[in-house]
């Protein structure tokens, strides 16, 4: 159960309803974290308005997703591993490509060097040296994909960060981990 309450249809300001009504009309219903998120609507604006910009990005809807679970897992976040393999399926994504992102793995090279990215910007905290930028340029990434990889791993932090410590409660199908990423 969330340690923070799920925000009920009729307590919403006008402007969070109108995200809710969104949600629904995407997802079929209104996500528990949206709930949890709404009890602070700046928060929801953050979040929704920075998925929906990024969704407009360079980054493919597949490789979007592949970052949210691949940071997921890292971070130990079963909500949002439940919530992006449900959407990963949806952008496409088969059963072995779920399964490795979960490690940090992709079978296609670029994917899989942004992944690598991702998983570094998360592991140093948003304290990654020059290095790293090297890495990704040497793996191929441009700049626009460096950055949205940067900020998708940004708002997986926002969200894994929110369902760890409140403790969201799951309302999609759970998922089991395959393992450790990197390992």
């Amino acid at each position: 159960m969330s340690t923070i309450a799920l925000l009920a249809d009729p307590d919403v300001t006008p402007d969070t309803a109108a995200i809710f009504r969104e949600a629904k009309a995407r997802m079929g219903k209104v996500p528990n974290l949206l709930r949890v998120m709404a009890q602070a609507p700046a928060v929801l604006d953050v979040y929704w308005d920075g998925r929906g910009a990024l969704g407009q990005g360079v980054l493919p809807a597949k490789v979007q997703q592949q970052i949210a679970i691949a940071v997921a897992a890292a971070n130990g976040c079963d909500y949002c591993l439940a919530a992006h393999t449900g959407a990963g399926r949806a952008a496409g994504l088969s059963a072995v490509d779920l399964a490795d992102a979960q490690r940090g793995e992709a079978s296609d090279g670029h994917a899989a060097a942004i992944l690598a990215l991702a998983l570094d910007v998360n592991a140093a905290h948003g304290r990654a040296g020059p290095d790293i930028l090297d890495q990704a340029r040497a793996a191929g990434l441009n700049d626009a994909e460096i950055l949205e990889t940067i900020a998708h791993v940004a708002i997986s932090i926002l969200t894994n960060s929110i369902n760890n410590i409140v403790g969201t409660s799951l309302d999609f199908p759970r998922v089991a981990r395959v393992g450790t990423v990197g390992a």
